[in-house]
């Protein structure tokens, strides 16, 4: 038995179709009767974890010149979250299919263009009945307290081709050479 048809790494690394979806309404988008994809390499993917590993290393080594401590963190604000995601769904985009950026088809190049068009939005978690969900806590007092818990309300590009990347399910089928 040939067991090659096992290697999810190579798999992985030659990349599957994602149809875009829109981040709102969750619809397939479509280029007239086409399908708007990208080309996404899984987490399985070996240039795909050396990129993971060199980033790591280099925000390492950034702390370390800085000589930080971790009570030397910054603030951090959404587009910070946002950012971080961009730049870690980046390099699973091998191309696209259908995508234009402005009068020219989107290219690998244009990966962190794509994925800046989309931005999470947050907001209050609500119940089947449209009531606030919380959860029990303490307030700055130490007194129990409810607070809200919060949700992301929209689907933005970086997690669609996150989620995608992570899925085993997408190495079945290759990609078209981009």
């Amino acid at each position: 038995m040939d067991f090659n048809k096992y290697n999810s790494r190579a798999y992985a690394e030659t990349g599957s179709p994602m149809q875009i979806l829109d981040p709102w309404t969750g619809e397939p988008m479509m280029d007239g009767d086409k399908p708007c994809r990208v080309i996404v390499r899984g987490t399985a993917s070996k240039s795909v974890q050396a990129a993971m590993r060199a980033k790591q290393k280099a925000a390492i080594m950034s702390r370390k010149a800085k000589g930080a401590k971790p009570e030397d963190e910054e603030v951090r604000v959404m587009e910070d979250v946002h950012n971080t995601l961009c730049e870690e769904a980046g390099p699973y985009i091998l191309g696209f299919e259908n995508v234009m950026n402005g009068d020219k088809p989107a290219t690998a190049e244009d990966a962190l263009w794509f994925l800046d068009l989309t931005f999470p939005e947050m907001g209050v978690k609500e119940d089947e009945n449209g009531k606030t969900v919380t959860e029990d806590g303490l307030d700055d007092k130490g007194l129990p307290a409810k607070t809200p818990v919060f949700e992301m309300k929209n689907n933005p590009f970086a997690k669609q081709i996150a989620e995608f990347a992570s899925t085993q399910a997408n190495r079945l089928g290759n990609a078209p050479k981009v």
